[in-house]
């Protein structure tokens, strides 16, 4: 979008704008009703300047026909209203008498014609129907159109019967007669309607000037008195929602928006001060948080090594058989290669039957080193440090811990492992420990069961390693699924269960970025689902 384009619809989209444009109509239809009242004025004044002028000339007429009428001299008359018509403005002239016949005219050739009083010359002065006045104006005004159409202005105006006209010898009328005829002049309006026309044109312009002016000042004392302090407020307002609690607005009226100002003033004063107020608290929050973060990380690592320690405790019964039988097997052996060894002559036979007397105390001996080796391992308490491992290899020294407590519950173990790559990055200890507290928990779920089997089965794809660890056993119940993993809740309170096992197996699981899933059904047995990433997020 073009800046112009962008710039006009910023100011369309302003409250200036729209408020201008509700004014607008507003300032236009009073321009409107100004013009309107202007110009019907004007019309009226130059119409009434216009029936004086016809009044004037009627009685310059008038004055100018007394004599030769009143000497009854009536070409004097025709010649005098022949030389009048012809002053601008004057359409025609004509002379009635009571009868309504035209007796003096300009135009000579409506002499002896006779109007009638419904003519619209005459029904001003002259009941509709009737022959007599309606009534006796010293003067009446009328518009008509003439033939060719253009408007005229007709000035009817009685000839007083005067006394020097009823005491003349010449022609003596009635005293009672008060009305002798009708001066009737006729003016053109064509000057008058071109001046209304032109007045009307200029008081169009006028309004139209007048609407624009207005507008234009109502525009600028809107951008001054409304739209800069509201923008000023809006960029303040702007600032503050960005966090700068320091805007403040410059105060420059006592109105509304000077009062609404000065209370953004207040606003912002009260709301760095509110912010200050969080800041602090939240930095002490932080530190408390902190401190009891690091102390809860050392509770959770004691309980772990004491949940370690618990589990140790449940071994040391199946590692003291583990040592007993090879360590009784070494004895024995001992034994005989003791009594092999006092013979003077040892025979061939005897030596190679030594040897693999020899061979078995080997075996049994690194059996015990490994056994031991692996509880030292488990009960170590440590940081995760990883390191390339196999996971048959750590899976089967998980199996070789717990072996003696497999047989002492009386629990088949079926076993599957991975036939292929088995490598990945973990901490092995730590990986073993949370395999043998899961198998351990499976032991003991199938206490009560007929059939015990204990399946531990893995499966590679990919960059991903699955072990999934199954009982036969009692199951879990579907309230407690989601409760599993939390630190403290057991299903076997009644046994004095901790609930610390499968929390630690959580932790374990998540240190090292693995997820943990379980199945169950009540009355069915258990099977948890680990997905071990064959690397560490982050690493190739």
């Amino acid at each position: 979008m073009s800046p112009v384009r962008q710039r006009l619809g910023t100011l369309v989209r302003s409250a200036t704008f729209r408020l201008l444009l509700r004014l607008l109509p507003i300032i236009a239809a009073v321009s409107i009703a100004y013009a309107f009242v202007s110009f019907h004025s004007t019309r009226d004044r130059i119409t009434e300047l216009t029936e004086n002028d016809a009044l004037r000339t009627s009685e310059l007429i008038k004055s100018a026909t007394h004599y030769g009428m009143l000497l009854h001299r009536k070409d004097e008359v025709h010649h005098t209203l022949r030389q009048l018509v012809k002053s601008p403005g004057v359409a025609g002239i004509r002379i009635y008498d009571k009868q309504g016949t035209i007796i003096f005219s300009a135009n000579s050739e409506e002499i002896g014609r006779r109007v009638s009083p419904s003519a619209e010359a005459c029904v001003d002065c002259h009941a509709k129907g009737l022959d007599r006045p309606a009534r006796e104006p010293s003067h009446r005004f009328r518009q008509f159109r003439a033939r060719d159409g253009s408007r005229v202005l007709g000035l009817i105006n009685p000839i007083q019967n005067e006394p020097s006209c009823s005491t003349a010898a010449c022609h003596a009328h009635r005293p009672e007669q008060t009305v002798l005829g009708v001066l009737d002049v006729q003016m053109s309006m064509d000057f008058m309607e071109r001046a209304i026309g032109t007045t009307r044109i200029q008081l169009a312009w006028a309004t139209v000037a007048m609407l624009a002016i207005v507008s234009l000042a109502t525009a600028i004392f809107i951008h001054r008195v409304v739209r800069r302090p509201v923008q000023r407020i809006c960029e303040g307002t702007e600032r503050v929602a960005a966090g700068d609690f320091t805007a403040s607005i410059e105060v420059e009226t006592a109105d509304e928006i000077g009062r609404l100002a000065e209370a953004f003033n207040r606003m912002t004063r009260d709301l760095g001060r509110a912010r200050e107020e969080v800041q602090r608290w939240a930095s002490e929050l932080e530190r408390r948080v902190a401190e009891k973060t690091e102390e809860l990380s050392r509770v959770e690592r004691h309980v772990a090594h004491v949940d370690k320690m618990s589990s140790l405790g449940k071994l040391a019964a199946s590692v003291a058989h583990e040592l007993n039988n090879p360590l009784a097997g070494i004895l024995n052996y001992a034994k005989l290669i003791d009594r092999q060894l006092r013979l003077e002559t040892l025979p061939e036979a005897s030596r190679e039957e030594l040897a693999h007397f020899t061979e078995l105390v080997q075996q049994e001996s690194l059996r015990c080193g490994g056994i031991v080796r692996n509880l030292l391992a488990f009960a170590r308490q440590s940081q995760v440090v990883r390191a390339q491992a196999r996971l048959n290899a750590v899976v089967q020294a998980s199996l070789m811990l717990i072996r003696h407590h497999l047989a002492l519950n009386d629990v088949k173990l079926e076993t599957e492992l991975i036939e292929g790559d088995d490598t990945l990055t973990c901490d092995a200890s730590q990986l073993e420990q949370a395999l043998v507290a899961l198998m351990i928990n499976a032991v003991e779920a199938m206490k009560t069961t007929p059939t015990r089997v204990l399946g531990v089965t893995l499966g590679a794809s990919g960059d991903k390693l699955d072990l999934r660890i199954s009982d036969t056993g009692v199951g879990i119940p579907p309230e407690a699924m989601s409760h599993i993993f939390e630190p403290f809740f057991s299903t076997k309170e009644a046994e004095g269960g901790v609930g610390l096992g499968l929390a630690v197996v959580y932790g374990i699981m998540q240190s090292h970025g693995y997820t943990i899933e379980v199945e169950s059904e009540p009355g069915k047995g258990t099977t948890f689902h680990l997905q071990l990433t064959r690397q560490p997020a982050g690493q190739g």
